[in-house]
Parts: structure tokens; sequence; C-alpha cells
């Protein structure tokens, strides 16, 4: 009878070896291939949702005092509300801006509000809800808007609202000064915005991120120190800001 050979148990455990090896290597591969998506999809959803939060409260700054008619010198809009106002957040809180404008057909306030007559003002406060980092807004479309309240949520994945007021001291309608602070809210002419974004997803920054937060992007930050804040997750973190003015008051004639 043919004997019949087989495998050592030297070349079972190099076979073996060798195919350790290899499915090693196609899950290094896999595994950062996977992160490298996460990390470029989650930093896509950064840039919109920071993007998007500036420019529905950017929209809203631009109308802010916009009169349905216009007084005949044309050196004053006929607004009779409140175009611009808001409160800071004490110590590192979020701040909260509201505006009002004239109600025309068609308009819609932040939270999708349409239902108006001739006369009634459109009113939008923006918030963040701090403990779940949604930007909110309560929108009101009345003759006499009441006080604002929380609103619908507009964009998740936002952890801060910082704002500065640019003040008009000499009536040239350019912003002399920046505060958090207006003395009189009839100065304004523009407003800062600063929004902080963060990736909704853990796991996407190497470690706990070192960020620029919204004082050091405004320019606020007493120190280089306090510009920065370094993160308790992994979560990616990242400031965007912008000027808008408010066309409604420097539009008119000096």
């Amino acid at each position: 009878m043919d004997r019949q050979a087989g495998m050592t148990l030297l070349e079972i455990m190099i076979s073996l070896s060798l195919g350790l090896l290899l499915l090693t290597g196609i899950g290094t591969i896999y595994v950062g291939s996977n992160q490298t998506y996460r990390v470029q999809e989650d930093s896509a959803r950064l840039q919109e949702t920071g993007r998007y939060a500036i420019e529905i409260i950017g929209r809203s700054i631009r109308q802010a005092g916009y009169p349905a008619t216009i007084s005949i010198d044309l050196n004053q809009p006929n607004f009779s509300g409140t175009p611009i106002t808001g409160s800071n957040g004490a110590g590192s809180a979020p701040d909260v801006v509201t505006v009002q404008y004239d109600w025309t057909s068609g308009e819609r306030s932040c939270d999708a509000d349409s239902t108006g007559v001739a006369g009634d003002w459109v009113q939008n406060s923006f918030n963040i809800d701090t403990a779940n980092f949604l930007l909110r807004c309560d929108g009101e479309i009345a003759a006499a808007p009441g006080a604002p309240g929380n609103g619908s949520t507009l964009v998740e994945g936002v952890e801060d609202l910082q704002i500065l007021y640019g003040i008009d001291t000499t009536g040239d309608q350019s912003a002399d000064s920046y505060t958090a602070t207006p003395a009189s809210w009839g100065q304004v002419v523009s407003a800062r915005i600063c929004v902080l974004a963060r990736s909704i997803n853990q796991g996407i920054a190497v470690g706990n991120q070192r960020y620029l937060n919204c004082a050091g992007a405004l320019g606020t930050a007493s120190t280089v120190a306090t510009a920065y804040t370094t993160a308790a997750d992994t979560r990616l973190r990242r400031p965007f800001v912008a000027t808008f003015n408010l066309r409604n008051r420097i539009s008119r004639l000096p």
C-alpha cells in the first residue's frame, strides 16, 4: 500500500502564522480606512453645522429693523420695534440675540411660522441648549411679540454662541468699537457672531483636542492661554466667525 504523506506540525504553525499576519494587515488597512472616512464625514458635517448656524443667524440680523414702509425723506426707516437686543451669558455661558422686523407676505419666522397680517412683526430669538448642544430659535409673528422662549431646534452640534455688537458713537453709520454689552441698542450697527461647532461622534480627534474657543476667535480672551480650551472628549471642535451689518441702519442717508 502507498503511504499517505501529511503536513508536519511545523508546516501547520508556519501556515497559521502567515494567515494571521495577512489578516492583521487587512484588518489594519480596514480600520485605518474606516477611521479616515469617519474623520472626513464628521469634518464635513462640522463645516455644514457651523456655516448653516452662521448663515441663519446672519440672515435675521441683516433684516433687523426692516420696515414695510420707508419715511419720505429716507433718513429713518419707519420701524417702531426693537431691531436688535440680546443678553450676554454669565461667565462662559452662551449669549442670546433677538431681532425684530416688519412682516411681509410670504415671510417666515425662524421656526417656520408664516401666518401674519399687515402691521405684524417677525421676532427671531437665537439661543443654545447647553445640555444637548443644540442651536434653537424661538420665532413669532405678531403685532406685539412677547418675551422669547426656547423655541425649536435648528441644528445639533453647536456648543457655544458669543456675540459682539458694533457701536456707532459718531453717527457715521460704521462701528467705532465692539462690545458684548451695548449701553444703547440704538447705536448698534453690526454684530460679530461666533458659533462653536462640534462633531456629533466621539473618537474623531486624536486625543483631547486643544481648540480655539470663541473668546480667542473674537479676540476677547485676556491671555493666549484663555483663548484655547482642551476638550474633555475626542470630538472635533471649530469656531466659525462672521460679521453682519444691520442694513436698515447703515443704508440710510447721513
